[in-house]
């Protein structure tokens, strides 16, 4: 913990004299196991910038994840976002196509976990032509995640992580688009129950706000297996 406050301080001071923002994302979960290997989750969040003084975004998501082998899976997820335009919000759609696999290393008690993602956002459907055509914006990304369980202390979980975003469409840069570092820890809390805390330190390349700090607060819940289970 000493060495992910330390390095929180670092970013901070390296990011001084550049355009930011402190941003607060509050949200809850639902999760459920379908069987041995479809899972569901539904999440709500609503993200408050300039300061965690206004709302900027807040939105609904469903995933739904297959298990193709043991440690790997593939999933598809859509949002549909309301964002603050300044003088009004406006509705966003965005579909995913997800790719993941997990290792344990070892007996360290660190878990690695890389997704790949493709996710295509679009403001509304309709017919595309010269006058009337969505605003359509398509992004690669690819995340790496290292978590640490320790069995004196199942219940708490620290992990840390890397991110990288390339906007496919539109592309103003030959390199990534923009980057996340990220810190934080998971609580199993009893019956079901997970709370999550987590920082983020995100720079954008393509945006003037370039660098944010995102404290983020996660709820989730776990449906009861048995629920689906075939009698």
């Amino acid at each position: 913990m000493r060495s992910l406050l330390l390095s929180t301080i670092f970013i901070s001071i390296l990011s001084f004299g550049q355009n930011q923002d402190a941003q607060l994302w509050t949200g809850l979960g639902l999760k459920a196991d379908i069987g041995k290997k479809v899972s569901l989750k539904y999440e709500t969040q609503a993200r408050f910038y300039k300061n965690a003084s206004t709302l900027r975004t807040y939105y609904n998501e469903f995933s739904a994840t297959y298990e193709v082998v043991k440690n790997m899976g593939i999933g598809v997820s859509y949002r549909y976002s309301r964002k603050n335009k300044e003088s009004h919000f406006a509705g966003e759609n965005r579909f995913c196509l997800n790719a993941d696999y997990s290792i344990k290393l070892a007996e360290t008690g660190l878990r690695f976990k890389t997704r790949a993602r493709y996710q295509l956002a679009f403001d509304r459907p309709g017919v595309i032509n010269d006058v009337i055509y969505p605003n359509i914006g398509s992004t690669f990304r690819w995340k790496f995640n290292l978590k640490y369980k320790n069995d004196d202390f199942k219940r708490v979980s620290p992990f840390a992580g890397y991110e990288l975003f390339k906007a496919i469409q539109p592309s103003e840069f030959k390199g990534i688009s923009a980057y996340r570092i990220y810190a934080g820890i998971d609580f199993d809390l009893p019956k079901r129950h997970e709370l999550g805390i987590k920082y983020i330190y995100e720079k954008d390349y393509s945006s003037q706000q370039n660098v944010t700090h995102n404290y983020v607060i996660q709820y989730n819940y776990s449906l009861p297996s048995k629920w689906f289970k075939k009698k």
